[in-house]
């Protein structure tokens, strides 16, 4: 089986793997093919079932104008770019920074604590006292998402001359930092960590919409961390996925949600589009 790497892992394998889910964090690697895919299959559905996604997303999005002085938006951890299309053509007019302003004012979408924006509010300089009325009118380039929340993971590129665009094999100084699963930082640039060996780990660049760069000998390379309830929801339902199937494929479930998976996600669910 060939694992798939098209978004992030609420989870990675050595947590899926702990004494207190799976229950034998000794039974080496046989499995780990298959336990990646589950753990990918379940992250996507704890986006499904809460109607927004947890990891950061670089994208670019169109939206109705108002005709008002608020464009809500979905979950939007920074914006890049906010461009009026007239019309949705192509030629457009870019607000400046201090045209608008994100809200709720004290988000704080990249700490522990914080939320995603919900809504651009216009400023009224000039022309752009509103949203003026229209569909797909307005573009917005940035990030989107619950969060952004990075930690420093002690590690740093190792291979002499750093790394290049094209690399999936990236040397580290300390490879016991890492493990299957996990989303790195890499400056702007986002990659999952496919396998590690020793001190390479093997990865799929440019993950979520990020953009494949150079990295340089001693880059500091971090970790992604997503909502605590939500990993640990991510990883109890894997391993019970797991364990109640008597082969990974076909799996079986309970037609209904487990109760503890339900207590920690429910206060996450969005129910508004």
């Amino acid at each position: 089986m060939v694992r798939e790497a098209y978004r992030s892992l609420y989870g990675d394998l050595r947590k899926l793997k702990d004494n207190s889910l799976l229950d034998d964090p000794a039974a080496g690697d046989g499995d780990d093919d298959e336990l990646f895919e589950l753990l990918l299959a379940v992250s996507a559905w704890v986006d499904a079932y809460c109607n927004r996604c947890f990891y950061p997303l670089t994208a670019t999005r169109l939206f109705d104008g108002t005709g008002g002085a608020r464009l809500p938006v979905p979950d939007l951890v920074s914006l890049t770019s906010l461009t009026h299309r007239p019309d949705g053509g192509e030629a457009g007019e870019a607000w400046a920074p201090g045209d608008y302003a994100l809200e709720p004012y004290n988000a704080d979408p990249s700490m522990p604590w914080g939320a995603p924006y919900g809504s651009i509010l216009a400023l009224g300089r000039g022309e752009r006292h509103a949203f003026e009325a229209g569909r797909r009118n307005y573009e917005v380039s940035g990030v989107w998402g619950y969060g952004q929340l990075a930690e420093p993971s002690g590690a740093s590129v190792a291979a002499l001359g750093g790394m290049d665009a094209a690399q999936t094999a990236v040397a580290v100084d300390d490879g016991a930092r890492f493990a299957p699963g996990q989303t790195l930082l890499l400056g702007a640039e986002q990659a999952l960590v496919m396998a590690v060996s020793g001190s390479t780990l093997t990865v799929r660049r440019a993950l979520n919409g990020t953009t494949a760069a150079a990295h340089a000998q001693g880059a500091g390379v971090s970790l992604l961390r997503w909502p605590a309830p939500v990993e640990r929801a991510a990883l109890i339902n894997a391993a019970r996925i797991w364990t109640r199937a008597p082969a990974f494929e076909p799996f079986y479930v309970d037609a209904d949600l487990d109760t503890d998976v339900r207590l920690l996600l429910d206060p996450y669910r969005r129910t508004a589009t």
